[in-house]
């Protein structure tokens, strides 16, 4: 994907950010600066390039980051590679970069595993497919709802997850593991504020993660406690990385490893191109931003606040460095002792668990 300038809406999920989690693990060469894609495969890291590049995949040690095999796809080309997924028996690579809106060529190529484990050349079966929502076919860069960089397996179909120019948020298209030609529905979406750029399912968690960015930070998402067949109907949290200065900021593409480890790679795009590691140990450095609901009443407050979301048990008070100021049980809460600022409130349900969180404006 090719960088763009644009207008990003406010947050409204949950979010948090990692800190000591987030690791650089080192830069990546030039050869797949433009790294898109990740999956973790016989104990082997795997990674592609976007578009216009060969069609292959890399695989890469987990330290150096140096490229220790390439397996090509001989009936292939890489028109816009955006992210690739396995299950059981395939691997899965996604030629659905879409920029411009004008791509009918859409198409997933669909690899044997065992072929991957034993050539250095292989070919791939081809699944072909449309939006069903998509009736304008005419060019118009950076500006429609038709690009997509995020896919997983999730049982027996394989999920699309878009990334809207328009709006910010995700629809999510299911697809035919079959090889032949499709016109795909939209089945969900979900209001994810930045571009979204690559997916993973973890089986062992049972939860969905999303890779993406904004103009100002890359991010994870977490999709947890869904009742498929949908998969935005759970908690979805969303988590802000800070990569170190000189490193790229877009983020586009993320693998699970284990039940909390994650590899992560961003592209070379005003930084270099590098791989990281992330452990999903959360903890609150910087700020959560406006959830979705309306869970606190008045706002701004000057004196008391009134807890409105029927869930809450404890609500917990941070400044917007992310430091803990106090706590309480109590459904109205005597904010007197604050001074005149932003602060943020951490909502927590009876099992102690996060539910909700809200930017409160206190004028004294």
């Amino acid at each position: 994907m090719k960088y763009l300038s644009s207008l990003f809406l406010l947050f409204c999920l949950p979010l948090l950010s990692w800190s000591q989690q987030f690791k650089l693990i080192t830069s990546l060469p030039n050869v797949i600066k433009e790294t898109s894609g990740l999956i973790y495969l016989n104990g082997k890291l795997i990674t592609h390039n976007d578009s216009d590049n060969d069609p292959a995949l890399y695989e890469i040690d987990t330290i150096t980051g140096n490229i220790t095999r390439t397996v090509t796809v001989t009936n292939a080309s890489n028109y816009d590679w955006e992210d690739i997924c396995t299950d059981s028996t395939y691997i899965y690579i996604a030629d659905m970069g879409n920029n411009n809106g004008d791509r009918t060529n859409l198409k997933i190529y669909r690899v044997l595993i065992a072929d991957y484990l034993t050539s250095n050349y292989v070919s791939a079966d081809i699944i072909n497919f449309s939006y069903s929502d998509q009736t304008d076919f005419s060019t118009n860069p950076y500006a429609h709802n038709f690009d997509a960089e995020a896919i997983i397996s999730y049982h027996d179909s394989l999920y699309i997850f878009s990334k809207n120019w328009v709006d910010q948020r995700t629809n999510i298209y299911p697809i035919s593991k079959i090889p032949g030609t499709y016109q795909i529905t939209k089945t969900d979406s979900f209001n994810s504020q930045c571009l979204v750029t690559g997916g993973t399912y973890n089986s062992e968690s049972n939860m969905v993660v999303l890779s993406g960015y904004t103009l100002s930070s890359p991010y994870v998402m977490e999709l947890a406690g869904f009742t498929f067949p949908k998969f935005s109907n759970g908690t979805i949290t969303k988590y802000a990385v800070t990569p170190p200065t000189g490193y790229s900021i877009q983020m586009e593409a993320i693998i699970n490893t284990g039940l909390n480890e994650f590899f992560l790679t961003t592209e070379k795009r005003n930084g270099d191109a590098a791989l990281y590691k992330l452990t999903t140990v959360n903890t609150l450095s910087v700020a959560f931003i406006d959830s979705v609901q309306d869970s606190i009443f008045p706002n701004p407050a000057s004196s008391t606040v009134t807890i409105t979301h029927k869930g809450a048990k404890r609500v917990n008070f941070y400044d917007l460095n992310g430091a803990f100021i106090f706590s309480s049980s109590e459904n109205q809460i005597d904010i007197t002792t604050l001074k005149t600022g932003v602060y943020i409130l951490v909502i927590y349900n009876a099992n102690n668990q996060i539910i909700d969180s809200k930017k409160l404006l206190v004028k004294q």
